[in-house]
């Protein structure tokens, strides 16, 4: 059968109305030695040996094709096959078949002459989808859903594909054949935007390296690039949409230009310990009576480990010292967790409703993810679980108020993706939960979602790619919200916190650029947008003293609280520690020229 199919392949490319312009390259790797790199490549970066070799194609098949799989060098690693001449406009076709795995199978890329990046051509596979890197967001977005991995390499499902890239268009257009045929469409399937533009293309590089997930793998077979101005030049990419105005402000200058908040004080309130829990992330804080309570997820090791718990300490004086550790979410013996959430006063008790995963229904991130209450005692100065307030959300806010009596509070679902929850009423046992709907450019992997109210408006501040913070609103109280779109704020992944000041301006806490730097912006009274700007801490934190993963010098996770004229920020240092921040609340909501 390979061969019946690769017979119909050279007459689809004797008469596609792609098979114009010179051949520059024409590749079906039959006369290259099985077990070899296919001459005439040569690593894109030198030092650095791309895992690619010619296979047999199928079991008991006389036909050759080139495997591609992970090779461990990080960076630009891969095989690189230069055009005789450098062109202007080329179209690269070729067969694909692929592993499956919800990270990255496969990625394929241009560069220019003496280049050390990919040019205008940037393509993957990764999350079971053919993907394209945005050159306009700097984002990977989705081209098509309707591509087939397959289980068998000797049993491949094969696709046929075609790129069209010019060095003056800002638009790529794309053919993809259905899963298992390699006849293209006489019309595309899209137009993309471009990585880069204005560079001449001199060749086509297959990736390897770190970027292919471990145990990935990819077939390419039959490929053909083709040059000259002869080609149908592609077509302009669709212009995206205008961006949600969040930032109502003058420019962001480089983060070394925001001032510093006035008067800001600084403590450590928990530091992890060799003999203790080596793991600390999502702090929340809260004022109760006359006590300061902080609380956070503690793991033996991990983020998101077995044996998580929730833990924390209280303050009698502004948080200038804490009291000994109390344990709140005990956590599991077995694959159950106990984790952060938030931490708010109501009707005379103090709750902590934290997240609980690990056991139930299957999840993408987190199995049977439910929220569970804990209040405290007073009588007997304890915590005690009052069980499941919510299901499939993990919430991230201190709940706010509606204008209808009910409270809301940001989230993210058992699948990483944005909700949010509602409670009945002043009944904070039970909460419905509500999820957002997004695009596939919003790409969520943890889409920690953060919520503010005016009226009946909801507006919510959704963790997501591109290095912007994504925004989705509500005119019904939280019950329906329009589709996320990106906001014109910078923000990378990481989770924000949303607030309005008793004062009635609307804050948000957030990473600006990189978890380097942790910055407060602050709008006009009763606005939903933001105008100013300062900097709560900037630089790497200190580095993380103990093994475990996902952890790295950060400012990362806040959580505010406002009392008595000042702003409680909480947030993990390194994923091993816990600060605090405290800012005059007058000094951010005084209106003056900042400079």
């Amino acid at each position: 059968m390979r061969w019946a199919i690769a017979m119909l392949l050279t007459l689809s490319l004797a008469t596609d109305s792609g098979a114009s312009g010179d051949v520059a390259i024409s590749e079906d790797f039959e006369s290259a030695s099985i077990g070899e790199t296919p001459s005439g490549w040569r690593p894109f970066t030198a030092g650095k040996e791309p895992a690619v070799e010619v296979i047999a194609s199928g079991a008991g098949q006389s036909q050759k094709c080139v495997r591609i799989e992970r090779s461990e060098f990080g960076g630009m690693v891969a095989l690189s096959k230069e055009l005789p001449t450098p062109a202007s406009r080329i179209s690269v076709e070729f067969s694909v078949a692929f592993a499956p795995n919800n990270k990255r199978v496969f990625h394929i890329w241009s560069h220019e002459p003496a280049g050390r990046d990919a040019s205008q051509l940037n393509l993957c596979i990764q999350q079971g989808k053919l993907q394209f890197f945005d050159g306009r967001t700097r984002s990977w977005k989705t081209v098509s859903q309707h591509v087939a991995a397959s289980d068998d390499p000797e049993n491949p499902i094969w696709h046929r594909m075609r790129i069209v890239a010019d060095q003056d268009r800002s638009g790529l257009e794309l053919w993809v054949s259905t899963p298992g045929s390699l006849e293209l469409n006489d019309q595309p399937t899209a137009t993309i935007a471009a990585y880069r533009t204005n560079l001449p293309i001199s060749g086509i590089d297959l990736v390897s390296g770190t970027r292919i997930a471990a145990g990935a793998w990819a077939l390419i077979d039959d490929l053909v690039v083709r040059s000259g101005t002869d080609l149908t030049p592609p077509a302009e990419p669709p212009k995206l949409p205008a961006p949600f105005v969040l930032w109502n402000g003058p420019p962001i200058p480089a983060r070394e230009a925001i001032p510093f908040v006035p008067g800001i004080q600084h403590h450590t309130i928990h530091r992890a310990t060799a003999d203790g829990y080596k793991f600390l992330h999502g702090a929340a804080i809260a004022q109760h009576r006359d006590t300061l309570f902080a609380n956070w997820a503690n793991s033996p090791t991990n983020e998101n480990g077995p044996h998580e718990t929730l833990q924390g300490r209280r303050s009698n004086d502004g948080g200038a010292t804490w009291s000994d550790i109390e344990m709140i979410g005990p956590g599991f013996d077995g694959p159950e967790r106990h984790s952060h959430g938030v931490l708010a006063a109501h009707q005379g008790r103090l709750w902590s409703i934290c997240a609980r995963f690990g056991v139930g229904s299957p999840a993408k991130r987190f199995a049977g993810l439910a929220a569970e209450a804990f209040t405290l005692d007073e009588q007997v100065n304890r915590w005690q679980s009052i069980g499941i307030v919510m299901r499939n959300c993990w919430p991230y806010d201190e709940p706010v108020r509606l204008a209808n009596g009910n409270f809301i509070t940001g989230g993210q679902d058992r699948d990483g993706l944005p909700v949010v929850a509602i409670s009945q009423g002043d009944d904070w046992t039970r909460w419905d939960t509500v999820a957002i709907p997004f695009p596939p450019d919003l790409a969520p992997g943890f889409a920690e979602t953060t919520v503010e109210t005016n009226e009946a408006t909801v507006l919510a501040v959704i963790r997501g790619g591109g290095n912007i913070a994504w925004v989705a609103t509500s005119a019904d109280f939280g019950r329906t919200w329009t589709e996320a779109r990106p906001s014109n704020l910078p923000m990378p992944r990481a989770k924000a916190y949303l607030g309005r000041f008793s004062s009635g301006e609307l804050y948000l806490i957030s990473n600006l650029v990189d978890r380097d730097t942790l910055v407060i912006s602050v709008g006009a009274p009763g606005e939903m947008t933001l105008e100013r700007m300062w900097r709560i801490r900037h630089g790497r934190s200190i580095p993380p003293r103990f093994p475990g993963a996902a952890k790295g010098k950060q400012w990362s996770y806040p959580y505010g609280h406002e009392h008595n004229g000042r702003l409680y920020v909480v947030y993990s240092i390194g994923k091993e520690d816990c600060g605090l921040s405290v800012l005059p609340v007058e000094a951010l909501t005084t209106r003056r020229e900042q400079h």
